[in-house]
């Protein structure tokens, strides 16, 4: 995984004096009484030749109530940003003057939209490629460890299986340790025709992330272009640490077939 990719996950450690406020409100209030927030997720696909992927994720902001959007374009084969992606936005509100959440967050993906605009347009985004396995945290009896599709929608199958795995493992942080969260790291490996590779190893926690308690697989999206190498987009559902709960961000990892 390309260095730049670790930072997808923009949770904001100038946030942090909310996950104090967090700690301290446990003292008062029962967790189950909590919910965090979970972001929204719209892929915008790939380019024609496959060469660039693109998706956004957006939601309200638990404990001030703000709109985020925020809109990354990678680079498939190497997993990277392009510049100057990712494109992050977080409207601050002055409830005095009313406040309508899907307005407000309309505007704020709106505006978003308008930044990466031309960065979509001169790689050439087009919404290639189809999701070929789904589970999405609400999803009950989904293994959130592992994934087996068929790489493409084509029945009976013309390809290998592709299997994806993820394991994640305690990644201690002296930052988030500090507010009681048991931080874990994680590896996504894939398996086609007889190989194996590992796309992404957690050697420590990016301060990017959070404090990060929880992963799981959440969709595979594959592109198979007329003229190109076949890609594949892996969404990684990252639960951290929030102001009123466990809030939920996607990471996505790109590599070729």
């Amino acid at each position: 995984m390309g260095a730049n990719s670790k930072k997808q996950l923009d949770y904001g450690f100038g946030h942090m004096k909310q996950f104090v406020l967090a700690t301290l409100g446990c003292l008062l209030f029962p967790l189950s009484g909590l919910a965090g927030d979970q972001a929204n997720l719209q892929v915008l696909g790939f380019s024609e030749d496959g060469k660039y992927f693109a998706f956004e994720q957006f939601g309200i902001q638990d404990g001030s109530g703000f709109p985020y959007s925020e809109i990354y374009v990678l680079d498939a084969a190497t997993d990277s940003w392009v510049k100057p992606s990712p494109f992050r936005r977080r409207d601050e509100v002055d409830e005095t003057k009313g406040y309508d959440p899907d307005r407000l967050l309309t505007e704020t993906r709106s505006e978003n939209r308008l930044a990466a605009q031309d960065l979509l347009v001169s790689t050439a985004i087009a919404g290639k490629g189809e999701t070929v396995g789904s589970n999405p945290v609400t999803e009950l009896s989904g293994n959130p460890f592992e994934m087996r599709v068929n790489p493409r929608l084509v029945v009976p199958p013309i390809d290998d299986e592709l299997k994806v795995s993820l394991s994640q493992f305690d990644l201690p942080d002296e930052t988030c340790s500090s507010y009681g969260a048991e931080t874990k790291g994680f590896q996504l490996a894939v398996s086609r025709g007889g190989e194996d590779r590992v796309l992404h190893l957690d050697k420590s926690l990016p301060k990017s992330r959070g404090c990060a308690t929880d992963y799981r697989i959440e969709r595979v999206v594959t592109y198979f272009p007329a003229d190109g190498t076949p890609v594949m987009a892996i969404f990684v559902h990252v639960s951290t640490l929030g102001f009123e709960g466990p809030d939920g961000r996607f990471l996505a990892i790109t590599a070729t077939f």
